[in-house]
């Protein structure tokens, strides 16, 4: 069952929202980690969009509740994955967007699991596709170019379309 939605099934699509939040800690770029749900690996704090929810919501929200830090709203978006449907999952899209103004508001265990990793310690802490979310984010944020994935993989050539639609 998809609890946190509430259903029986996955939704058709859902719209799933992360932030990279990146300082320097010493001499090293650190990002911002949460544990991911089966706890066994970490992800970039986020969560889904609830239905009607904007993406900016969403963001504000499922950070403060995962985090129990407050986030300003989001500046830009530095990654777009669309997700395929999988066994566990329905098809998405998860959509990494700039973080800013984190302010602590929580001292509650539960809501205030996070830590921050350097970029090389993602690549042991994250799992594949999450760690490829994190590194393009990375590259989108010193480049100022959004980043368009597939399951975390980087789409470099697009396939072109039928021009036979008038459609350019």
């Amino acid at each position: 069952m998809y609890f946190e939605l509430g259903r029986p099934e996955p939704p058709r699509r859902r719209t799933g929202v992360a932030g990279f939040f990146a300082r320097r800690i010493g001499d090293e770029l650190n990002v911002l980690l949460m544990p991911a749900p089966a706890g066994e690996s970490w992800q970039l704090p986020g969560g889904d969009a609830q239905t009607d929810e904007f993406m900016h919501e969403a963001y504000v929200r499922e950070i403060a509740e995962k985090t129990g830090l407050s986030p300003t709203p989001p500046e830009e978006i530095l990654v777009v994955d669309h997700v395929p449907r999988g066994v566990t999952e329905a098809e998405g899209l998860d959509v990494v967007f700039k973080g800013a103004g984190l302010v602590p508001y929580s001292t509650d265990p539960v809501t205030t699991a996070y830590r921050w990793a350097t970029l090389k310690e993602t690549d042991a802490l994250c799992l594949g596709p999450e760690r490829d979310r994190i590194h393009s984010a990375h590259e989108a944020w010193l480049t100022g170019r959004t980043a368009y994935l597939i399951w975390g993989e980087r789409v470099r050539h697009l396939p072109a379309c039928d021009s036979s639609d008038g459609v350019n």
